[in-house]
């Protein structure tokens, strides 16, 4: 528990200090992507965990299908996409200081999911983002079930709609090393694991939710 304590602590207060830093530079200026950078990295390292990516995401890929368990796993992938992640998240979360701080300089999208007209806006967001690799959690919140959870309508829409190149990404391993439900904590490698890149055609997204689940469970 003291260890978990600390560790929150530490990571808290990282992501209160990006929020301040980023509100002083001009956004996406040269000064704010190497403070944006160094922050995503510091943050997960205090979180005691280093990061693995196995496989490679596409150059041209246009939005990435994430597992979520951890309001760390943003900045994981953060580490491992590089400034160009842009992510989608719910209001109630990501409205809520200093993270808000960040998603409005950054420029994430956010979802207000008792919004009736949430999708007609989220299309619009996403497609505001072209050029840049926008991160997607199709369960709609955190799984800590130790397994995936079905899968949304709102991303498969999105894809067809959009035609984006999509691609899955797997988060593993990332609750053994900062568990803030649990309160656990320990140091360790979270392995990030991008499957080859998605064929839209019939049943697509269940197959996506079914290769994604054996791979995180094989993890398991």
């Amino acid at each position: 528990m003291q260890a978990f304590t600390l560790k929150k602590y530490k990571v808290y207060l990282t992501i209160a200090a990006e929020s301040i830093a980023l509100s002083l530079c001009q956004r996406h200026g040269q000064r704010f992507n190497r403070l944006r950078r160094f922050f995503s990295i510091k943050i997960v390292r205090n979180a005691g965990a280093t990061v693995n990516l196995i496989g490679k995401i596409d150059d041209d890929t246009d939005i990435l299908i994430a597992n979520h368990q951890s309001m760390t796993d943003i900045f994981v992938l953060e580490e491992v996409i590089g400034n160009e992640a842009r992510f989608v998240g719910r209001t109630g979360i990501m409205d809520k200081w200093p993270i808000s701080r960040i998603v409005n300089r950054v420029g994430h999208i956010t979802v207000d999911q008792q919004d009736r007209r949430a999708i007609i806006k989220l299309l619009k967001d996403v497609r505001a983002c072209k050029g840049k690799k926008v991160v997607i959690f199709p369960e709609g919140t955190r799984s800590q079930s130790g397994s995936i959870e079905h899968f949304e309508g709102g991303t498969k829409l999105i894809v067809e709609k959009l035609k984006l190149k999509a691609q899955p990404i797997v988060i593993k391993n990332i609750l053994s090393i900062y568990n803030e439900s649990a309160k656990t904590a320990k140091s360790g490698i979270v392995e990030v694991e991008a499957l080859p890149a998605i064929t839209v055609e019939d049943g697509w997204y269940d197959k996506t939710y079914q290769d994604m689940k054996h791979i995180f469970e094989q993890h398991q």
